[in-house]
């Protein structure tokens, strides 16, 4: 067995070479990288999913608030809403199906891609340059007054598209179909050009009107029209507003077209509030109301920007017209 020499020499230590501490550090650096590109990827997912996320509410939201007043429209109520002071029953009996020819007395009625002033009580004019080609769309219904009361207090069954609501009409034998209540759908630019879905009410019951955004990033609201011709409930053709006025025998006639609406196609399209930074995304061909309507169709600019269809048909469930005798 050998022993090592007490008076022999310190050991000698080995240092890495110029070449093993690039490679070590260009390891190093293939971490660093890597970590760096899990870490963006992650994130660029994480904004993408929140994207679509608000892009899907945006969606559900506009389509909740649409539905639920297209199915108001038309709507009468003919029980008692309250006693008067002579301790008359006072109800909802205005009939508003008597045939005229002013279009604000319709129920349903719209324009096609028109643009709409958030003031006054029009809903726009065919082919004025709306917002990517949308569309307008007015829906008309009577309140609903507290019972008990004395019928200036809305019991909150029937509201308007801010969600605000509507009592019934207030006096014996005054009521008329004037006193409905006023919802109106269409697109408009806020100020920095971002698209919105906007609702104009009746602010007060002097007859001013007011609007504001009701969903951002609404680029695209179409509407369709169910037309029932032979008067059997079921729509044979869907046309948009200026195809069923075109079938009006004269200008006096056309409030009669409206009134053969039993249904609405509605479709929009949403998009998200920024652009990814991966390759631009858009350009594709669009379908607001769906596959079946490929007339209808919106090619968005490829802005990067994540874009939804939402598409739904609402059927009418009040009477639009007085029964045929």
């Amino acid at each position: 067995m050998r022993v090592r020499s007490a008076n022999a020499g310190p050991v000698r230590q080995r240092g890495v070479t110029l070449v093993e501490l690039l490679v070590a550090m260009a390891i190093a650096l293939g971490l660093v990288l890597a970590a760096t590109a899990a870490f963006v990827g992650s994130r660029q997912l994480f904004n993408a999913g929140t994207e679509a996320q608000a892009v899907e509410d945006a969606l559900r939201f506009a389509g909740f608030v649409v539905k639920g007043i297209v199915r108001q429209a038309g709507y009468t109520d003919y029980t008692p809403d309250h006693v008067d002071a002579q301790g008359a029953a006072i109800a909802s009996s205005a009939n508003p199906l008597a045939s005229s020819a002013d279009p604000l007395d319709l129920d349903i009625v719209g324009a096609r891609n028109t643009r709409v002033r958030g003031t006054g009580n029009g809903y726009g004019r065919h082919d004025s340059r709306g917002v990517n080609g949308s569309d307008s769309l007015l829906v008309r219904f009577f309140g609903r007054s507290e019972a008990g009361g004395d019928g200036t207090e809305p019991d909150g069954s029937m509201v308007d598209c801010m969600g605000f609501g509507q009592a019934g009409p207030g006096a014996a034998g005054s009521s008329s179909a004037g006193d409905r209540a006023w919802s109106f759908f269409y697109v408009a630019e806020a100020a920095d050009g971002e698209p919105e879905l906007y609702c104009k009410y009746r602010s007060d019951n002097i007859g001013r009107f007011k609007a504001a955004p009701l969903v951002r990033g609404i680029e695209v609201f179409k509407v369709a029209y169910g037309y029932d011709g032979n008067g059997d409930g079921i729509p044979e053709r869907w046309l948009d507003a200026a195809q069923l006025e075109a079938l009006a025998a004269s200008a006096a006639k056309t409030n009669d077209e409206w009134r053969k609406v039993v249904g609405l196609r509605i479709g929009m399209v949403a998009r998200s509030a920024h652009g990814n930074s991966g390759p631009g995304q858009g350009g594709e061909l669009l379908y607001p109301l769906g596959l079946a309507f490929s007339g209808v169709s919106f090619k968005p600019p490829a802005d990067g920007r994540l874009r939804h269809v939402a598409t739904f048909t609402v059927m009418l469930r009040n009477a639009a017209k007085d029964p045929q005798p």
